[in-house]
């Protein structure tokens, strides 16, 4: 399994939970598909699906609560066309909620990554499915976190729309500032990077809004996700961008713990939240982008509330 590339937030990633363990559970899942899953150890475990051949995976898992994990597991590496695999496994309902995340689906640019969640249940032996399932959900729409990912990252998240996110405009000027005034030379050309990105997409995307869903898990947990298509697809160089997030929320303790995914790289993340009740001037803009063309998220044209 190659290493996370953003060390910084996995610096401060919460520790790696090992309760599952020895464990095993079938997955029933909506879209027809069914998957065996046998935690060997800490650190491995066999996948099954459908009645193939197992494969034997390395995998990461951080805790939500009592009998919940976020399960994060690369089922391809093949290179430009990784396949990762998210589970939330809530053994409290007997629920599964898979988030798949592909690389090299869309022609639009080689950064962007397909995300398609698929809702199931846990099956035991001689017991009935449970037919409740976890649910596309609108409750954050309105809504706006400070999350603190490390001692030096933090992101206002703007729950602008129930299938999209806004964040802050970015004041380009100050990382100009602070590029000049840096005297390391590697942090100096990352500082440097990233003004040449914001003064390329000045005009095409004044601000960031881009797509996302939100699952509720049960009255306190949320899952969150979104992806950088209008980023990525707004830079003439595509060179930006592409990533995204898959977090479970945890919305009374505010904290949420998951997936910061990119072309070609992942991480692990942990952050801390704190609500903003005073809305940011992004939110009375209006849009300057498609929303009718995004495809990273083809579910959001499936959600209605």
């Amino acid at each position: 399994m190659p290493l996370p590339k953003f060390d910084p937030l996995l610096q401060f990633c919460a520790p790696y939970n090992y309760e599952l363990a020895g464990k095993h559970y079938q997955f029933v899942m909506d879209d027809g598909n069914e998957y065996y899953v046998n935690f060997l150890d800490e650190e491995n475990l066999q996948w099954v699906e459908n009645k193939n051949p197992y494969v034997r995976k390395r995998y990461e898992c951080l805790k939500g609560e009592k009998d919940l994990y976020f399960v994060h597991i690369i089922i391809s590496e093949e290179k430009g066309k990784e396949v990762h695999y998210s589970l939330i496994l809530d053994l409290a309902q007997d629920l599964v909620t898979l988030v798949i995340t592909e690389e090299g689906k869309l022609e639009e640019a080689e950064r962007l990554i397909k995300v398609t969640p698929v809702f199931g249940a846990i099956q035991h032996l001689n017991k009935a499915l449970p037919e409740k399932r976890h649910a596309f959900t609108d409750r954050m729409a309105g809504r706006r976190i400070i999350w603190q990912y490390s001692s030096g990252f933090n992101k206002m998240h703007i729950y602008y729309k129930p299938t999209l996110y806004r964040l802050p405009k970015v004041d380009t000027e100050s990382f100009r500032r602070r590029m000049e005034a840096e005297e390391d030379p590697a942090e100096k050309e990352r500082l440097k990077g990233f003004v040449d990105r914001f003064d390329r997409t000045a005009k095409t995307y004044p601000f960031a809004e881009e797509p996302c869903f939100h699952i509720t898990i049960n009255d306190h947990f949320n899952l969150f996700c979104f992806c950088e298509e209008n980023e990525t697809l707004a830079d003439p160089e595509k060179a930006v961008g592409g990533g995204g997030i898959i977090l479970l929320q945890d919305l009374d303790r505010m904290i949420q713990n998951g997936l910061g995914y990119a072309y070609g790289s992942y991480t692990m993340c942990t952050a801390y939240g704190k609500e903003v009740f005073e809305p940011d001037e992004v939110e009375s803009l209006d849009v300057p982008y498609d929303e009718t063309k995004l495809k990273t998220i083809p579910c959001i044209y499936d959600i209605h509330f």
